[in-house]
């Protein structure tokens, strides 16, 4: 599963899929994978940042759930292998590899690798 590296928060499934529910949200996970899928009738950009207001989960440049940046530890996110100097305003792209790492800087790593399934 894909987890904040460093921490015990992993993507779940079905983040933005209510049960019953007979609609998505346009940003959405279906597996423990760490595949967000971007749905939507209109091709507008979607943000990391709205990602995580759909999981519920708070959020900033410095904060993470109960994370926050301070006496030592940092919240990083690189996409791709590169630093993402506005998380929460990145605008995610097909197949971007996303790092979001909280902990000592260097302690975590700022890529990786993932084959998408046909399809994706």
């Amino acid at each position: 599963s894909a987890c904040l590296v460093g921490s015990e928060m992993c993507i779940r499934d079905s983040i933005g899929i209510e049960p019953g529910a007979s609609s998505l949200a346009p940003l959405h996970t279906h597996d423990t994978s760490g595949v967000i899928h971007i749905e939507s009738s209109e091709k507008v950009p979607f943000t990391l940042g709205q990602f995580f207001t759909i999981w519920g989960v708070k959020f900033t440049n410095t904060q993470l759930g109960s994370y926050v940046a301070g006496n030592g530890s940092v919240l990083s996110v690189y996409a791709n292998g590169k630093p993402v100097p506005n998380p929460v305003g990145y605008v995610m792209n097909p197949h971007d590899l996303i790092v979001v790492g909280y902990g000592k800087s260097g302690s975590f790593p700022t890529s990786f690798e993932y084959t998408f399934p046909g399809g994706l």
